[in-house]
């Protein structure tokens, strides 16, 4: 709008100006003023600068054009080709010419460069029937030489006419993206189509029929892929909603519930709505016969598919395999039932070996260890030791080969008490001896002296793991030494025990070694390892083949006594003496030889005892004098046993003794059981000093 204004005001003066000129030549005849002559200089002058101000500006707006016109062809993905019709000369070639189609330019003229371009077949063959009518080709493998696999182009002609010629527009596209995603998309519908095809295959093989249903349209279509079994009668296509209720009626009435809960279109919305798309399965019967009934198994899958929620839902007669799962569920069933009564009985049979077993084991634990308080010859007391030792490893060995809990879970766990590291490494000593039996070996066990006295832990394992550690040494060692060396890290509460075992043996391969460190096999060290990760320990094994081998393990243990290792190294003391003088304790055990050792354990500590062996002499004593301080009541006896003796007791008036039960029933959780069902405490057979001072101390000693 600005150029029309400003090219109307140059005609404007233009006009002016003629008009001037005119009326001063008119003047010039009519002899006018030389005013006149001033006024036409002055607007010729005029005139000449707001032209030439016109034409710069319109000669820098025609400059931008070319610049904006000469960027976007230059930078745009096709080659630009003009050429004059009468002519046929070249006016522009875009310098895509060379990227696009590898025809170097160089100093080639234009025509050189257009003429190369139009020996492509195609153009060519267009240009000669050219009819003043636009043309485009399709895609044309093209062979450039810049790349190692072909280029597709696409060829466009138009005409272009001004007033006084005819040319034409050759446009040259680069199509080879496009060439590879429809290429692509072929292939995949290809693959999509033969894909589909393998599945409805398969499905018309594995399934009897499909239902499928659009969830947005409640519409259904059911097809039968088997002809020989029409189950809901003629294939059928209408309204979900209706088509279930009629489907449903062909259905086992028990199963219909269960049924329609998974198939309402409510149920199956729900599925879309809630993004659960995972396929559901449902068995159910045909037909109103339950023995005879034909079970078929559906299989439900929510697909969405261009925005439409599908549900397909494939069906398969699955009767054999139904009777065949019935019945399997009938045998599993009851060797389940066979199973319990089993274990019932291996359970009652392994409570009477374990108390069977504890008995005698009782008495040889309790002798010995009265034995001990006795004065004896120095060897006679050492083998009196050894034995009540022994014994006690037995009684250890019982309770962790009877532990049901243990046998029923298959599981392995720590059992934790207290235990005293001296004792621990004599008795690693006295097992390591003989094992060497007559071999030229000396062993040394050295324990740092600031080592804590009493520990908390896993007693049984870790002399288990220490023992494996010395046998496996003496094992592989024929003459020379091995070392036993002991020391700790105090963390707070706890010690970390540092046990090394370094002998002067055959060594071990290195293979081996890596076998011994990445297996899980058991035996040797092996065992050794999975006994220390049990206990949340580390194991290390150093080795030189014919000189040394080196193992050494750490774990950490709760200190409950810090007194010094050294404090205790020549002592010998079985449990702490104190004096209970005028204190009674009625003891109840049916076998006689238990009430010995009982009382023998009693006599250190000077208290009055009273022996009975049934709970009706007991029930009948108390009635008559209710003056004991404690009771030790055996569990297992004849007649009346030692929870309805207990119960019988507390009914008497006045009665306030504390009854501890005496028993060989030392399973897991045995403790928990007594103490719920009354008794006060709990004392296991054969019985620990430990236990026993504890109890007595509990109950008997004052302050």
């Amino acid at each position: 709008m600005r150029q029309v204004k400003e090219i109307s005001l140059c005609l404007l003066l233009i006009i002016v100006l003629i008009y001037s000129g005119l009326s001063y030549l008119t003047d010039i005849f009519t002899n006018s003023t030389t005013l006149n002559f001033i006024m036409l200089l002055l607007l010729i002058i005029i005139g000449i600068i707001v032209l030439s101000k016109y034409l710069r500006k319109s000669s820098n707006s025609l400059n931008s054009e070319n610049k904006l016109f000469n960027s976007l062809v230059n930078n745009s993905d096709t080659i630009y080709i003009m050429i004059e019709d009468k002519t046929k000369r070249v006016l522009y070639v875009s310098n895509k010419i060379e990227e696009i189609l590898g025809i170097k330019t160089g100093s080639k003229s234009l025509t050189d460069i257009a003429y190369q371009v139009l020996r492509i077949p195609v153009i060519k063959s267009e240009l000669l029937k050219f009819n003043d009518e636009s043309y485009t080709s399709g895609m044309i493998e093209y062979d450039n030489p810049k790349y190692n696999h072909p280029m597709w182009i696409r060829v466009k002609i138009s005409p272009y006419k001004d007033k006084k010629n005819e040319y034409y527009l050759i446009q040259i596209i680069d199509a080879t993206l496009e060439h590879e995603h429809q290429h692509l998309l072929i292939t995949q519908a290809s693959d999509i189509k033969s894909r589909e095809s393998i599945l409805n295959q398969i499905t018309s093989k594995s399934y009897d029929f499909a239902l499928n249903v659009n969830v947005a349209l409640n519409t259904y279509d059911l097809k039968y892929y088997k002809k020989d079994n029409l189950y809901f009668g003629e294939e059928k296509r209408g309204l979900y909603t209706e088509g279930l209720n009629k489907l449903l009626d062909n259905i086992n009435e028990s199963d219909r519930e269960m049924v329609y809960s998974n198939l309402n279109l409510e149920s199956l919305l729900e599925h879309f709505n809630k993004y659960e798309l995972d396929s559901v399965v449902i068995r159910y019967r045909v037909g109103n016969e339950i023995k005879n009934s034909t079970w078929l198994e559906s299989t439900i899958f929510f697909v969405t598919e261009r925005q439409k929620q599908i549900v397909s839902i494939l069906t398969k007669n699955v009767t054999e395999n139904a009777e065949s799962i019935r019945e399997q569920n009938i045998l599993l069933q009851n060797a389940l039932n066979d199973a319990k009564i089993s274990n019932a009985r291996k359970l009652e049979l392994i409570r009477t070996i374990s108390h069977d077993v504890r008995v005698p084991l009782t008495n040889i634990v309790g002798l010995s260890d009265a034995l001990l308080y006795k004065t004896l010859d120095k060897e006679v007391k050492e083998d009196i030791k050894n034995i009540n030792d022994s014994s006690k490893e037995v009684v250890d060995i019982i309770d962790e080969l009877l532990d049901t809990s243990k046998i029923e879970k298959k599981l392995i766990e720590k059992e934790e008490k207290e235990y005293s590291l001296l004792k621990m490494f004599k008795k690693v000593e006295r097992n390591a001896k003989e094992y060497i039996g007559e071999k030229q070996i000396k062993l040394n066990i050295n324990l740092d002296n600031n080592l804590p006295v009493i520990l908390f832990g896993d007693y049984i394992r870790i002399t288990r793991a220490i023992n494996e550690i010395v046998n496996n040494s003496i094992k592989y060692t024929n003459e020379g030494s091995i070392d036993v060396n002991v020391r700790g890290e105090k963390i707070e509460n706890n010690v970390k025990l540092i046990i090394e075992v370094k002998d002067t043996g055959v060594g071990i391969e290195e293979e081996k070694l890596k076998k011994i460190i990445n297996t899980e096999t058991s035996g040797g060290l092996n065992s050794v390892k999975n006994l220390i990760n049990l206990l949340g320990g580390k194991l290390e094994i150093e080795s030189k083949i014919n000189e040394y081998t080196k193992v050494t393990i750490s774990f950490l243990q709760r200190i409950v006594e810090d007194n010094k290792v050294r404090e205790l190294m020549n002592s010998d003391k079985n449990a702490e003496q104190f004096s209970l003088k005028g204190k009674k304790v009625l003891i109840v055990d049916d076998n006689k030889l238990n009430l010995k050792v009982t009382n023998r354990l009693l006599e250190a500590y000077e208290v009055d005892t009273t022996m009975l062996e049934s709970g009706e002499e007991c029930i009948e004593l108390i009635n008559e004098q209710n003056n004991f301080d404690l009771i030790l009541l055996d569990q297992m006896m004849p007649g009346i046993k030692g929870t309805e003796t207990m119960n019988k007791l507390k009914e008497i008036k006045d009665f306030n003794t504390p009854i501890v039960v005496l028993t060989a029933d030392a399973m897991e959780g045995q403790r928990e059981k007594y103490i719920n069902e009354g008794f006060d405490d709990y004392l296991s057979k054969p019985i620990d000093r430990k236990e026993l001072v504890r109890i007595l101390k509990r109950f008997l000693k004052e302050g």
